[in-house]
């Protein structure tokens, strides 16, 4: 362990649920960062009533503050998203910096940029004001930190992406099948009704697609959709899909389709290029900087559901198409978005930041 790493770090986030940040979390806890810097966990949220949810988060806070009273702080790091979550790390941030400890805010979440637009010019400036406070405000890629520097001019924004661990390289078996996968939540914000009318449109040209749906949210929906298009023998609904359940789906899949309105950088989308499943996403967020159109992958714009359906028929029908977008996904995530280069980059500000800290001592008063 370092000298840096002789305090712990603090790291707040949503585990109580389901998503992306929760997943980041736990890819940290498992690859050793949270044993490298002694890392506790405060969850400020979990799922279930308004009840529950302010008691957990009053804990949080009351967690933090004796820990800071005790000095045994060294960096606290928010992971946050939009609207409550927001509101609640920045609570947890404004303790942490009054008693001079480093604060990172980690931004996820694909409704963030629309959470802060939706605001008035008060609610702003407290946003503007939490960002620049921030000792260094983690985005996920490149358009985020613009749109960071565009509201908060004097933020530091710092890309660390979303990243993966590589599978093993496993051979593709041959299948009649074209096995097309989505996982993700179910409702307009991902697509999923529009990846439906696209798979109810191109099944047509190619009878062997097969839609593999994994996920929670609007189930019902999405099972009366399905019955309403006649899809039952195209379309699977499986369910939430974790674990070796979701790995085993996606070692099979020929294709993977995200059509979202909104996004940062999703997991979901890293995770499948790195089994070597080409994609088909839109020009949202980060997507497009992660998927290079016609390369490893197919970009659409949001909502276009006929160009969805003329991608899923081409790539429907060409093998060798999907098999060389395929190499070059699992490329990309490898070179650029696979633990072993992205967990140096968060490591490295942990170190820069408590290593800076003006009171950097341990609690039996000796500096680090």
């Amino acid at each position: 362990m370092s000298n840096e790493a002789k305090l712990p770090s603090v790291v707040v986030a949503t585990t109580g649920g389901r998503g992306g940040i929760r997943a980041v979390v736990e890819g940290y806890a498992r690859d050793g960062v949270f044993t490298r810097w002694n890392a506790r966990i405060l969850t400020s949220h979990v799922e279930g009533t308004h009840v529950t949810r302010v008691g957990v988060a009053l804990r949080a806070m009351s967690q933090l503050a004796g820990m800071l009273a005790r000095g045994s702080v060294a960096l606290l790091h928010c992971h946050a998203a939009a609207k409550g979550s927001f509101v609640r790390k920045s609570l947890l941030a404004e303790m942490a910096r009054r008693a001079g400890v480093p604060v990172i805010l980690h931004l996820h979440g694909s409704e963030t940029r629309d959470f802060v637009l939706r605001q008035g010019p008060r609610r702003r400036a407290l946003i503007r004001r939490q960002l620049e406070l921030a000792d260094a405000v983690v985005v996920l890629s490149q358009s985020w930190r613009d749109f960071v520097v565009e509201v908060a001019p004097r933020a530091r924004a710092v890309v660390v992406p979303n990243y993966v661990v590589m599978p093993e390289r496993t051979p593709r078996t041959a299948s009649p099948v074209v096995r097309v996968v989505f996982l993700g939540l179910l409702g307009r914000r991902k697509g999923i009704f529009d990846l439906l009318a696209a798979v109810d449109s191109a099944r047509q040209r190619v009878p062997a697609l097969r839609l593999f749906i994994g996920g929670n949210g609007d189930h019902e929906g999405v099972t009366r959709e399905i019955e309403r298009r006649g899809l039952g023998s195209h379309v699977q609904y499986l369910g939430w899909v974790s674990g070796p359940e979701k790995a085993d789906l996606l070692r099979s899949a020929d294709l993977y389709v995200l059509p979202s309105y909104n996004e940062g950088l999703p997991m979901s989308l890293l995770e499948a290029m790195s089994f070597g499943v080409p994609v088909v996403s839109t020009r949202v967020g980060g997507i497009p900087e992660l998927v290079r159109d016609r390369h490893n992958g197919r970009l659409i714009d949001a909502g276009d559901v006929a160009s969805l359906a003329s991608a899923l028929v081409d790539l429907g029908l060409d093998p060798l198409e999907r098999e060389s977008m395929g190499e070059a996904a699992r490329r990309t995530v490898e070179e650029t978005y696979s633990r072993d280069r992205v967990l140096p980059r968060l490591e490295s500000l942990y170190r820069e930041l408590i290593a800076r800290r003006p009171s950097a001592a341990r609690p039996d008063g000796r500096s680090l």
